[in-house]
């Protein structure tokens, strides 16, 4: 699949994106396990953890993925032994719901939580939100293993406990964007959820019309790109033949569970990130810190403020928490 010139769905209605960043800023990931070569000096990697307000004109609000936890002794107890022993350095100041509360939004003004994938950075602490909200998951997350009731479970009882929860099902998609099978998540072509597998069973990835002819994509992966030149040449032409992404998600032990289908869905989202009207936000992008403006602001006007030309090549400034990592 190399044809960059797709064509996205039409529609006027449009909602508004917020993005708030979940953790503190000395946060820091081992990055050989989600992105190969590491170069060296370069084997932490600055991680933010984005969680992303969505507002419908109807008043419904969701939000896509809920960051980290706050209290981290809350977490079953194989997750806090995984992350000592990969050695994750990641802290929580002000947790999602404490930061949707400072700008005057409730959790029980939340209708649903949708998580792209089941990784702890992604979850938050549902036990904080009303059983009234809703719980979307991708098709294949693994629900069996709860804590407490399965003592070495990976995810929480309180997860689930007392809400609906909704596990997409793609056999009869809405419809395909750029390839992949897309839901209607309001039924009226302002916000997409996308099935993109291999980074984790049930991965999702979501597509908000924020104009009526632009959108903002929102991903759980990295982004290793080699089309996104051809609409955004890199400034003085540095890397300008660049035919292969120039990182790549790590063979072996990684954070992917199924390489050859996440390089697959990669492929397709890059195809979707190289859209002059497509802007990407990845959850764990150190290049957007000085980019993109965060909750309570939206970043609905990304287009008309050339986030997307400046973000695409700040790997390659030195200072950029994200220099060298793309």
């Amino acid at each position: 699949m190399s044809d960059i010139n797709i064509t996205l769905p039409k529609s006027s209605t449009t909602v508004s994106v917020k993005v708030l960043n979940t953790v503190s800023p000395k946060t820091s990931v081992p990055a050989a396990l989600f992105l190969s070569p590491v170069k060296p000096g370069l084997e932490r990697l600055p991680a933010p953890v984005y969680s992303f307000l969505i507002e419908h004109p109807s008043g419904r609000k969701a939000l896509f993925d809920l960051g980290l936890m706050k209290d981290p002794t809350k977490l079953p107890p194989a997750i806090q032994g995984l992350l000592a022993h990969a050695g994750f350095e990641m802290s929580v100041d002000s947790d999602v719901v404490e930061q949707l509360k400072a700008g005057d939004v409730s959790v029980d003004d939340i209708d649903t939580v949708i998580w792209s994938h089941s990784h702890v950075d992604h979850t938050g602490d549902m036990s904080l939100f009303p059983s009234k909200t809703k719980l979307l998951i991708g098709k294949g997350t693994d629900r069996s293993k709860t804590f407490p009731t399965v003592p070495d479970g990976v995810l929480l009882d309180s997860d689930f406990e007392g809400r609906e929860v909704v596990e997409l099902n793609w056999e009869a998609p809405d419809l395909t964007i750029g390839g992949i099978p897309a839901l209607d998540f309001f039924g009226d072509g302002s916000f997409y959820l996308m099935d993109t597998p291999g980074h984790w069973p049930g991965h999702l990835t979501a597509l908000a019309r924020v104009t009526e002819d632009t959108f903002i994509l929102l991903g759980g992966q990295l982004r290793p790109n080699p089309h996104l030149h051809k609409n955004f040449p890199c400034p003085g032409g540095i890397l300008a033949d660049l035919s292969k992404p120039i990182l790549t998600i790590p063979e072996g032990f990684s954070m992917y569970a199924d390489r050859p289908t996440a390089l697959v869905s990669q492929e397709k989202v890059g195809i979707l990130d190289a859209h002059p009207d497509v802007f990407l936000i990845t959850s764990h992008d150190p290049t957007l810190e000085n980019v993109i403006s965060l909750f309570p602001e939206t970043v609905n006007n990304w287009k008309e403020l050339g986030w997307k030309a400046k973000a695409a090549w700040a790997f390659l400034e030195e200072g950029n928490k994200g220099y060298g990592y793309h």
